[in-house]
């Protein structure tokens, strides 16, 4: 019974995932460790009808926690017009393969895309909810495709959320509104955005076209800075910044790449420095490389040389200190700071088993009020019938059995027993 249980429940993963609903597929795939622990239990019948039981309602608590989630995050209705055309799809790290910026959305610490088309009658918009790990990886997605958005497409960021909304119609533009009615839903995540763009000059800096790059691939996707990828080693937590300046009445690209360690810094320049050297001498010409700390500065293409050189003049390294270690707690208590993301984590996790014993707890009542109801009817119908058959002042021992009672006829003191097939008395 165990085994065909613990199977049925794999199956089930399987046909939920398959379906789309991964977090169905995920309330059966966290079961399936605590079925192979209920098969050596061996206890009463009570607790062997528990251990059957148990994981179902657990698997519905973590199932309806998880249909609660996408409901605040994308609910039935958005502010007065707009309404759900589908059910929400989620997808969570494990299927993000199925989107063709599935490595950008890895490297941005993407932990699940929430989706779902609305309708105010006559548009019909899909809207999509990037939950992150981080508010400075959400600044640093939103700013990805800024400015390079078609007209049907919008996108906004709070806190650690991105939302893109899409409209179908090839002349409408996406509504505030829908962003306006999600934002109370956006809560959550501590933190700061990242300081590194705010080293980005403001003289001639085009409005808006700050990007804030963690990977290689968003790194490639940069118009003008594609060529140093393989020079910048974003394994060793390289973090960089571009914009887009104005200069010699054209348009030029400035990066600041920022490296933990003045080491870091020296090699990540000199590999830079042998991608420039490598180009053509016109090239080089156009292209201006310097260290300020354990900043690396690259622009081109330069037009204007001494007013990209009072640009790149304005920046300055700010330090900062790093604890050597592994984890969190290496940091000595005195100067460890506030861990924001540990104590969200604790405090969604006490939402979930909160509400997770709160449904068993809601179940079982109404497996109790049900069999409760059950059981006064079925008293209650007995009792009809006895009345209506007259033997309702009759008791019976045996639940209303027809019983033979004999007793009086075999314990006499004279008992006559009749043998079938013989006339006599014996």
């Amino acid at each position: 019974m165990d085994v065909s249980l613990l199977k049925r429940q794999s199956e089930n993963a399987e046909h939920a995932e398959k379906a789309g609903n991964a977090e169905l597929a995920k309330a059966y795939r966290e079961i399936i460790p605590l079925l192979r622990g209920f098969r050596s239990f061996r206890v009463s019948g009570f607790f062997r009808v528990f251990r059957v039981m148990f994981p179902i309602l657990l698997i519905t608590a973590i199932y309806a926690q998880g249909q609660s989630n996408e409901k605040e995050l994308l609910p039935d209705r958005l502010g007065e017009n707009w309404k759900s055309d589908s059910p929400a799809r989620v997808l969570d790290t494990e299927r993000l393969s199925s989107r063709p910026d599935a490595d950008v959305l890895r490297e941005y610490g993407t932990q699940r895309v929430i989706s779902r088309v609305y309708t105010d009658g006559k548009i019909k918009s899909s809207v999509e909810v990037f939950e992150l790990n981080l508010i400075p990886n959400a600044y640093g997605l939103f700013t990805l495709n800024r400015g390079q958005l078609p007209p049907t497409r919008r996108e906004f960021y709070q806190g650690r959320y991105v939302v893109r909304i899409s409209n179908t119609a090839a002349n409408a533009t996406p509504d505030q509104q829908i962003f306006e009615a999600l934002k109370p839903n956006l809560t959550g995540g501590e933190g700061e955005l990242p300081s590194l763009p705010l080293h980005l000059p403001e003289t001639d800096k085009i409005a808006g076209s700050e990007k804030y790059v963690l990977g290689p691939t968003a790194f490639s996707a940069l118009k003008t800075s594609g060529e140093l990828k393989e020079a910048i080693n974003f394994g060793d937590g390289v973090e960089v910044t571009a914009a887009d300046y104005r200069n010699g009445g054209g348009q030029m690209s400035l990066i600041i790449v920022e490296y933990f360690t003045p080491q870091m810094a020296s090699d990540g320049h000199a590999r830079i420095q042998d991608v420039f050297n490598a180009l053509p001498q016109t090239d080089k010409e156009r292209r201006i490389l310097k260290r300020v700390g354990n900043y690396v500065i690259a622009m081109s293409p330069v037009r204007d040389k001494a007013a990209a050189e009072n640009i790149a003049g304005q920046i300055k390294y700010q330090k900062k200190i790093y604890w050597a270690g592994r984890k969190f707690t290496d940091i000595p208590l005195e100067f460890r700071p506030a861990d924001p993301l540990a104590t969200e984590e604790s405090m969604r996790t006490v939402k979930v088993m909160v509400r997770s014993f709160y449904w068993m707890g809601a179940m079982i009542l109404s497996a109790l009020l049900v069999g409760l109801f059950t059981g006064v009817s079925l008293f209650r119908w007995k009792r009809y019938r006895r009345r209506k058959l007259g033997t309702d002042d009759l008791f019976s021992d045996a639940g209303g059995t027809v019983r033979l009672n004999l007793d009086d006829y075999l314990l006499s003191d004279t008992p006559q027993i009749k043998q079938i097939g013989e006339g006599d008395n014996r």
